[in-house]
């Protein structure tokens, strides 16, 4: 499996109405995007000080799944709507097994 993990940092905190843009243009992404096998985003839950704003983790069969997923037309929605809000962005991206699988 390929994981991509995205930590952003806001330009200055979102209202309720950017909040929710970034929300449905996400939920629509991770649902129109076929090669997306899970799709998980949100923002900080403020535990811990110090960390990022807001957290993006999708994970796909293989990065061919993920290369897909970025030019997918749906991103450029969720790219139009994050321009002017994210200061920065930290992307990692790693292959793993997932739990129970390859085990012997």
């Amino acid at each position: 499996m390929f994981r991509h993990v995205v930590l952003m940092t806001w330009k200055q905190a979102l209202d309720e109405n950017q909040a929710a843009r970034v929300r449905a243009a996400l939920d629509d992404l991770g649902a129109r995007s076929p090669d997306v096998r899970s799709f998980s985003h949100g923002p900080d839950a403020g535990v811990r000080p110090g960390g990022g704003d807001y957290a993006l983790v999708a994970d796909f069969d293989d990065a061919d799944g993920w290369r897909a997923y970025s030019a997918h037309p749906a991103h450029d929605v969720v790219r139009e709507v994050m321009r002017g809000l994210v200061a920065s962005q930290a992307v990692v991206q790693f292959e793993f097994t997932p739990a129970g699988e390859g085990a012997a």
